[in-house]
């Protein structure tokens, strides 16, 4: 258990230095988020949607909430890696809708993210 806890440290720390280009992650960090799940905020970043559609889950498998214009501004909460080894990230938009986007739809401004 010490060890998963010390990989998911190590993964959150190259998040916060690196922004999203995060090698080798485990999957297992999604656990528990399936389609319709929630993250809870424990992260201070803030992204530019560069395009892509908000989720109701991390995975693109998972219901769209709504499509979200480039430029839109997204405050991550958490993120999670899922079962495909792909980050997405939980948060809300700067109209308050909240939902997961692919972090390959984000680009970071400021801050990091933190795993969920």
């Amino acid at each position: 258990m010490k060890l998963k806890k010390a990989l998911v440290s190590i993964a959150a720390t190259t998040a916060a230095l690196g922004g999203f280009t995060i090698g080798g992650a485990t999957p297992a960090s999604a656990a528990g988020y399936g389609c319709g799940s929630v993250g809870h905020n424990n992260s201070d970043a803030v992204h530019k949607v560069v395009v892509g559609d908000m989720l109701n889950g991390p995975s693109a498998s998972c219901r769209q909430i709504r499509s979200v214009a480039r430029g839109t501004t997204f405050y991550a909460w958490c993120g999670v890696y899922n079962k495909h080894g792909n980050l997405w990230v939980y948060g809300r938009t700067s109209d308050d809708s909240t939902g997961w986007i692919y972090s390959q739809d984000l680009t970071k401004e400021s801050g990091s993210v933190k795993i969920c």
